[in-house]
């Protein structure tokens, strides 16, 4: 097959895949993600689940700029990271010289074999920033790596938040250099929102929005906790835990119509 016949014949990446390339390929990503801290929901998910990544085979998918490796390093028995954006690997290497991390994406794990770690994390809602069809690749990669009992701790944008569906709003400072960037930034969102907005997809199960992230660019995967339960069991995959926003345990029933993502721990069968 020719290089034109095979380009012809290769599938067109989605709309969601194409924006979000754009957006975490850009040479000043790492500048969006400069914290060095866990979130909320984070500290509590990884304090109350320490055994399963204590001493054991850690997968860190999405490395970023290296925010959880700091955490997660020093603990595991081996530590390994990934990320799909060279600009945040080129910076991982540069302020973490020690860590081994490479170029990768999480809907092809084909460089493990199965049942090679004991936990997988994908913090900052990585697994949203995928199509539906891919979503769901990822869940059974993430099945297929972790060995029996494993655990996979992954973080993904709530379609119950009360404000989910709605567009750009001013935030209100008292200080003026401060109320001057959060000007930029509304202007910026609004023009945006009205650029990509038109790409925002409700269905039965999820919807993809464009939403406050990266000024309303980017079109990341809503999804509610039912139906998250759902795609876990049909990948072997147990939910045992989740997490609000603020770290607060959510039990059956509670509402979590303010929490803008929820942090998920689902077990391996």
């Amino acid at each position: 097959m020719t290089q034109v016949a095979a380009r012809e014949t290769a599938p067109r990446p989605s709309d969601q895949e194409r924006l979000n390339r754009r957006i975490y390929h850009a040479p000043n990503i790492p500048a969006w993600y400069r914290s060095e801290r866990l979130d909320n929901a984070e500290t509590m998910a990884l304090l109350a689940w320490q055994p399963a990544f204590a001493g054991r085979r850690v997968l860190d998918m999405g490395v970023g700029s290296g925010r959880t490796t700091r955490f997660l390093l020093p603990l595991a028995g081996q530590y390994t990271c990934f990320d799909w954006s060279p600009p945040m690997v080129e910076h991982v290497r540069r302020h973490l010289p020690g860590v081994d991390v490479r170029v990768g994406d999480m809907r092809d794990l084909s460089a493990y074999a199965d049942g090679t770690f004991d936990f997988v994390l994908a913090s900052c809602n990585l697994i949203d920033a995928v199509p539906h069809e891919d979503r769901l690749r990822v869940l059974a990669e993430v099945k297929r790596v972790l060995a029996p009992g494993g655990v996979f701790a992954f973080s993904s944008h709530n379609r119950r938040l009360r404000t989910a569906l709605e567009g750009p709003r001013l935030q209100i400072a008292r200080n003026p250099a401060t109320q001057l960037m959060h000007v930029w930034r509304y202007v910026r969102s609004v023009v945006n929102h009205a650029r990509f907005g038109r790409l925002r997809r409700i269905e039965d199960d999820h919807a993809i929005l464009n939403d406050p992230g990266h000024n309303y660019a980017a079109l990341h995967y809503y999804i509610d906790r039912d139906t998250q339960t759902r795609q876990l069991v049909a990948h072997g995959l147990r939910l045992a835990q989740v997490f609000n926003s603020e770290g607060r345990e959510l039990a059956d029933g509670d509402s979590d119509a303010e929490s803008p993502s929820l942090l998920y721990v689902a077990v391996a069968d």
